[in-house]
């Protein structure tokens, strides 16, 4: 599908003040002061063509009759999936897929979100016989195709992101499928806690401990002795790379470093899309604006990390939608600490002019962050 089709069937999520606002470089100049957005932000590609295939199938469904029945949200968005609920697509829940067959008939139409479903949730599709659309993201699918090859060559794979995301759920099972052997970790602490033990700083028996914190399907660490990294495609790209430095570090110190390259397999699979809008972030946090407001869902782990990358440069907010922004003195917003909604007060400083960062992740409508702009615009005048 064209990028014109998707901009075409998308138009329902655009905003005419997000339009003006990137006419005007970015800028929305208010006498109280001004609303700043990146240069890059907003829906992706592999967003824009999940979304618009879903539509498609919605008017399909409008002319032809049958259910349609989308299998997990389509994207981490409440507001979109929200918008296709209102549209007569029902979405399932994990729990849901246990049983499918009670659910799903083969005159019925199945829809695979942008991160897949695990392999033998599509096996079970089939059999039903429904029609099925699959609008999983390129990227991922490339990320998947090549952990399953280093896993076939025989080495062990480690995903540097959520266990639990969809992305990297599906990933685990297509690892599984092949007889690959996985370790999933998310935190820096954790691969310096692998690379101990690769060094021998830690013990093998270490390995155990690091299982506690980290997911894996085997409780062996000699697997991972020959290793593969991927990371989800949405996790911090700096964070990706200083991963790899530190396992060839690790390798070269155990193995040396001529037989270290022929055990290790590194590919940076954060997705472009991804390094866009985090760069894009970095840039405009630089100019030091006064306060970042940070828009997506909460499920969303891209936009997590533009609100990690945003804390550390001024006080930044984490939310979902106008709604969230109670007053110029009160929001509903994420606390990172907990990943619980928490009440932030005195988000907007009471000096003027004060300048405002809004930032949003690939799975965030601009029909949104255009309703945040307008509420954050009428406490600027």
């Amino acid at each position: 599908m064209s990028d014109s089709s998707h901009i075409g069937a998308l138009s329902h999520f655009s905003s005419d003040l997000v339009d003006r606002c990137r006419q005007r470089g970015g800028v929305l100049a208010l006498p109280g002061g001004r609303i700043v957005l990146p240069t890059v932000f907003g829906f992706c590609r592999g967003v824009k063509r999940a979304l618009a295939m879903l539509d498609q199938e919605v008017a399909r469904h409008a002319q032809a009759g049958g259910r349609l029945f989308l299998l997990g949200e389509i994207i981490h968005n409440p507001w979109v999936n929200d918008y296709f609920q209102h549209r007569s697509v029902t979405i399932l829940r994990t729990e849901d897929r246990g049983r499918l067959e009670s659910l799903i008939s083969a005159d019925d139409c199945a829809i695979i979100p942008a991160f897949g479903v695990p392999l033998p949730v599509e096996e079970r599709l089939r059999q039903i016989g429904c029609r099925i659309v699959d609008t999983s993201c390129g990227d991922v699918r490339r990320l998947w195709k090549w952990a399953e090859g280093a896993a076939q060559s025989g080495y062990g794979v480690m995903i540097f992101g959520r266990a639990v995301h969809d992305e990297t759920v599906v990933t685990r099972s297509r690892l599984e499928a092949c007889g690959g052997r996985y370790l999933v970790v998310n935190k820096l602490s954790q691969v310096d806690w692998f690379c101990d033990i690769v060094t021998g700083r830690k013990p093998t028996a270490a390995f155990g401990e690091l299982l506690a914190k980290a997911a894996s399907n085997t409780a062996e660490f000699s697997p991972f002795e020959r290793l593969a990294h991927v990371s989800q495609t949405t996790m911090l790209y700096d964070e990706t790379m200083l991963v790899q430095t530190k396992l060839r570090e690790a390798f070269a110190s155990r193995f040396g470093v001529d037989r270290a390259e022929g055990r290790l397999r590194l590919q940076p699979t954060v997705c472009r899309a991804t390094q866009a809008r985090q760069s894009a972030a970095v840039t405009l946090c630089q100019e030091k604006p006064d306060v970042v407001v940070v828009v997506g869902g909460f499920g969303s782990s891209n936009t997590r990390h533009l609100h990690e990358l945003a804390r550390s440069y001024a006080a930044a907010y984490f939310i979902e939608d106008a709604d969230a922004i109670l007053d110029a003195h009160t929001l509903r917003t994420f606390d990172a600490a907990t990943s619980q909604p928490i009440l932030a007060r005195d988000w907007l400083p009471e000096k003027r002019p004060v300048t405002v960062g809004v930032l949003s992740g690939a799975s965030s409508p601009e029909i949104v962050i255009g309703e945040v702009l307008q509420k954050i615009a009428g406490f600027l005048g």
